[in-house]
C-alpha cells in the first residue's frame, strides 16, 4: 500500500492530476480465513497536497465541524476517485491513468472503507484485548486472472513503517530495524488478513499475542537489548 500512497498521478498526456492521499477498498474479494471476503482495491483518492486532506477532509462522507470542512474544501476541493481499472502503469513515485479516469460506476457492492483513514495506523488487539502492534502497511496480492488486487496481509513494526515514512527518517528507521532484528527474521512482521475477526477503532485478530510475528520481534529486542540495560 505504501507504494501507492503519496504517488503522483498523471494522465497519458503528462498532466498532473494530484497525489494519492488514500486508497478506497471494497469487501468483495476472495474468502480469507475467519475474516471472510477480502478487501479489493476499488479506487485511488487523488487531490492536491493539503493539511485538510490528511485530516480526512475532502471526502464527501466526512463531515466534521462545519467551519473546518467548508474551509478545507474551499482550499483544496473534494478528492477525485480514480477507478483502479483506469490505471495504465505504476512506476516508482508515479501512476499513469487513462483520460477518462474518474470513477463513474454506481456504489460498489460490499463494505467500503478508505485504507489510510480507517485501517492504517490502527491498533492490533488479540482476543484478550492485548496490544500487538499497529497496522503500518498492507500487502496487496492478485488472484490468478483478477484485474484488481486484494489486501492479503497486514505489515507491522519499524520495517513496514519505514517505507511509509520515506526520506531520511524512513531510511534511518529501516536501518535501525535491520540492525536490531534477529538475523533469522527477514522483512517486517506480516500476518495474513484472514486472522482478522472484526474492525472498529482497532483491528481485532483471532490469534493470541504470543503467537503473532510482532511478538517475536519484540521478544528478541527485549531479551537481547532491553534486559541487558542496567536497571531495566
Amino acid at each position: 500500500m505504501s507504494d501507492l500512497l503519496g504517488s503522483t498521478v498523471e494522465d497519458l498526456a503528462g498532466r498532473r492530476l494530484g497525489d494519492v492521499h488514500d486508497v478506497r477498498l471494497v469487501q468483495n474479494g476472495p474468502i480469507l480465513g475467519s475474516w471472510g471476503a477480502a478487501f479489493t482495491v476499488d479506487a485511488l483518492l487523488v487531490g492536491p497536497h493539503a493539511v485538510g486532506v490528511r485530516l480526512g477532509y475532502g471526502r464527501s462522507e466526512v463531515r466534521g465541524p462545519w467551519v473546518a470542512r467548508v474551509t478545507f474544501e474551499a482550499i483544496h476541493g473534494v478528492l477525485d476517485a480514480i477507478a483502479w481499472h483506469s490505471i495504465v502503469a505504476i512506476q516508482p513515485g508515479t501512476i499513469l491513468v487513462r483520460e477518462n479516469q474518474h470513477q463513474d460506476d454506481g456504489p460498489p457492492d460490499g463494505r467500503v472503507l478508505d485504507a489510510g483513514l480507517e485501517l492504517l495506523d490502527r491498533q492490533i488487539l488479540d482476543p484478550d484485548g492485548r496490544m500487538a502492534g499497529n497496522v503500518d502497511d498492507l500487502t496487496l496480492s492478485w488472484r490468478d486472472g483478477a484485474a484488481t488486487p486484494f489486501v492479503s496481509e497486514i505489515l507491522a513494526g519499524p520495517g513496514a513503517l519505514s517505507r511509509r515514512l520515506g526520506g531520511r527518517l524512513g531510511r534511518w528507521t529501516g536501518a535501525i530495524h535491520q540492525r536490531l532484528q534477529d538475523r533469522h527474521l527477514e522483512g517486517p512482521a506480516s500476518m495474513g488478513f484472514g486472522i482478522v475477526s472484526h474492525l472498529d477503532e482497532a483491528v481485532h485478530v483471532t490469534v493470541g499475542y504470543e503467537d503473532l510475528p510482532t511478538y517475536a520481534v519484540e521478544s528478541w529486542v527485549r531479551k537481547r537489548i532491553v534486559d541487558r540495560i542496567p536497571g531495566s
